[in-house]
């Protein structure tokens, strides 16, 4: 993190300071929108705790959390979606079998006052059978054993898990906060129209930029406005856009999510000037980009078809 964002969510971080110098919950939920900072914060948290550093107040505890880097370490162990080198794509869920290894990692004994942590990042990509097995965990507290759970969606957490953490949520970042922290990422006008059609999300913003959604911003909504502006090569421009990037299963529904939102802000704008017409179409490709996104996630849509498909049905809807 930035030395300048050093009062971002700084309530969040007193209700953290006063757990970490109280007796530490076995299990802490932080759950935001901008789980990138969260990730970080949870990162920073568990190595001071591991570290036994002594802080002597929340100034210091403040500058540890935003100004010290994650270092690897054997009593601290991270679970993240899992890279399929095959595939050459993230999994899409974390089952119980991907993470058997935490009971290993909490039984192994040191010395008495010794700290282990898990961090999950995020309890979100768990399935149903992993998380009851965090839970199982959880139900079976060691003083010296803590979980620290990223969670982005609160309704994507077991009641039963929640029960038995302490859970700080995190709320949205204003919009001085916002700009600050991308202020050297892209230019300011583009950064106010993100913090818009985004509602402040520091994760999907950093998307946008690391995939360079700017490029294809203009256009696209000339496209919406304009149907007679989609050509026969339009969905091949678009495609050979996106194979530019490596990840390309990662990449296909950020985008589409990114069209979504892009055509949320056009609908409010237009529902001010009795484009009525206008407005109707566009929440009915609001929908066919949403089908899509939910179809690609389920069936792994090889994604020149969605493309294509896309463009066909904005040409004649």
């Amino acid at each position: 993190m930035q030395k300048n964002n050093n009062d971002i969510y700084s309530n969040e971080l007193r209700v953290l300071y006063k757990l970490y110098k109280s007796q530490l919950p076995n299990s802490i939920i932080l759950t935001g929108q901008d789980v990138d900072i969260i990730t970080n914060i949870a990162n920073n948290f568990a190595s001071l705790v591991i570290s036994k550093k002594l802080i002597q107040d929340y100034n210091e505890f403040k500058e540890s959390i935003y100004n010290s880097h994650y270092q690897e370490t054997q009593f601290l162990l991270k679970i993240e979606p899992i890279f399929l080198e095959d595939k050459q794509r993230f999994k899409k869920n974390i089952y119980r079998e991907d993470i058997k290894h935490i009971n290993h990692f909490f039984s192994t004994k040191d010395e008495v006052s010794q700290k282990r942590i898990c961090i999950i990042n995020l309890i979100d990509d768990f399935s149903l059978d992993a998380a009851n097995s965090i839970l199982k965990i959880i139900e079976e507290p060691n003083k010296n054993n803590h979980f620290i759970i990223v969670n982005h969606n609160k309704t994507r957490c077991l009641k039963t898990i929640v029960s038995r953490s302490h859970r700080i949520f995190f709320g949205k970042l204003s919009y001085d906060d916002y700009i600050n922290f991308y202020k050297d990422s892209e230019n300011e006008e583009y950064l106010n129209y993100l913090y818009k059609i985004t509602n402040g999300s520091s994760f999907l913003t950093k998307k946008f930029i690391e995939f360079n959604f700017y490029e294809i911003n203009d256009h696209f909504k000339a496209l919406l406005n304009n149907q007679n502006k989609i050509k026969s090569n339009t969905a091949s421009h678009y495609i050979d856009y996106l194979q530019k990037f490596k990840n390309i299963e990662q990449v296909i529904p950020v985008f589409l999510n990114y069209l979504q939102l892009l055509i949320s802000n056009e609908v409010k704008t237009l529902c001010y000037s009795n484009e009525n017409k206008l407005v109707i179409r566009l929440l009915n490709v609001y929908t066919i980009i949403e089908s899509f996104n939910k179809n690609n996630m389920n069936l792994n849509l090889d994604f020149e078809n969605i493309v294509i498909s896309l463009f066909h049905k904005l040409k004649y809807e």
